[in-house]
């Protein structure tokens, strides 16, 4: 650690590489592995004055949102402790939370740094896919995987996005901030609530732009989980063929073998079986960029710095409440209902910046979300929201 730099303790997701601990992506096969080196972004925040003081469980590989893990147990949040922390990095997420550490990596494919950050009331930024190294990584999706940062105060977020890709906020008087009405529909009575109030607030400060996505919003979602099947396929067969030093037909079998999460052996499993082919994939990627094309007119043809949606459409659900949950007087799928306002921005490849709102009762998150690679940009009218609500 260079001369002068004041130490920090850092939390890293155990999907990424630390040297000395398992890698494992919270999967007890994969943990009898013990990472050899530091994943680059984790050498370059020890650089910074990070003390690694421990690696975090998750979603069994990544791959759900309440981080209710079969091998581990539950990660609880720190605000109710029979409620979940998010996922799929909702270790990180109430680690920071909790006050255990000053900062924690996650990972984020579908909303994984958005969603944690929301339900456990921290600040959360996944930045520009391809802006962050993403090496030494339990990966999923090459379209949509970024590895991003939780805090307590924004300013320990931008001090992240500045050592690691040289970012710095811009200054932007009076951000102008699309709300889609695709993202504030159905809301829980105290997200509704949240949300309302934080929209009265931001008037005075910046311009709202009430709007409607689109086609664009729709390419995206359609696509998000062909995609992530098709890549997730590869990647983890190639992970698993290292971890179990065999070819990768045979690891990824063997893994979904070894998955102690019923949901996910079961996606896997579903990769085995009925793998996504090649030409819907191909077709679905061809709507993605036409959906980042479309998303890019909307931000210039209003004028738009960022839109603004509330991080997830309902607070923290209950432990074990993985498969459905109750919503607005019905059961309905869990997995859908919490990654519906940030799946479609991780097609696009956005960076996203996450505030809490602090509502009385379970924590509400807001995020922001920008065009891709205007991560200073997004960041800059992050400050001015948050400078808004009153900041850390």
């Amino acid at each position: 650690m260079p001369a002068g730099v004041e130490p920090f303790s850092l939390a890293v997701k155990a999907n990424i590489a630390v040297a000395g601990f398992p890698f494992s992506g919270s999967n007890r096969a994969l943990a009898r592995r013990t990472a050899s080196a530091d994943a680059a972004i984790v050498a370059l925040l020890r650089h910074r004055g990070a003390v690694v003081v421990g690696t975090t469980s998750m979603h069994e590989l990544a791959f759900g949102i309440t981080s209710n893990n079969a091998a581990y147990g539950p990660v609880r949040n720190p605000h109710d402790p029979e409620r979940t922390a998010g996922g799929s990095s909702g270790g990180s997420a109430a680690a920071v939370a909790s006050g255990e550490v000053d900062l924690a990596l996650g990972s984020d494919t579908g909303g994984s740094i958005a969603i944690p950050a929301s339900l456990s009331g921290t600040y959360g930024y996944r930045p520009s896919v391809g802006l962050w190294p993403l090496d030494g990584k339990i990966g999923l999706s090459w379209t949509r995987d970024t590895i991003g940062v939780f805090a307590r105060d924004l300013d320990r977020i931008l001090d992240s996005a500045r050592w690691i890709a040289g970012t710095r906020p811009a200054d932007i008087e009076r951000p102008v901030i699309g709300v889609p009405a695709e993202l504030v529909r159905e809301l829980h009575p105290s997200t509704r609530a949240a949300w309302d109030a934080a929209l009265d607030r931001l008037r005075e400060a910046v311009e709202i732009v009430e709007l409607e996505w689109g086609e664009g919003h729709d390419l995206a979602h359609a696509a998000e989980m062909p995609v992530v099947l098709f890549e997730t396929r590869q990647q983890l067969a190639a992970h698993a063929a290292e971890a179990f030093d065999c070819p990768p037909s045979e690891a990824l079998a063997r893994l979904r073998d070894k998955i102690a999460s019923p949901d996910v052996r079961a996606i896997v499993g579903s990769m085995i079986d009925a793998p996504v082919p090649a030409d819907e994939y191909a077709a679905q990627l061809a709507n993605v960029h036409r959906a980042r094309d479309l998303y890019e007119r909307m931000l210039d043809d209003r004028g738009l710095d960022v839109v603004a949606f509330p991080s997830t459409p309902a607070p923290a659900p209950p432990i074990g409440d993985d498969a459905t949950v109750e919503h607005l007087g019905e059961r309905v799928p869990t997995f859908p209902l919490y990654i519906r306002n940030t799946g479609p921005g991780t097609m696009l490849g956005a960076p996203m910046a996450t505030l809490p709102l602090r509502p009385e009762g379970l924590p509400v998150g807001l995020t922001l979300m920008g065009r891709r690679f205007g991560d200073a940009a997004t960041l800059g009218a992050a400050r001015t929201v948050d400078g808004v609500f009153g900041g850390g």
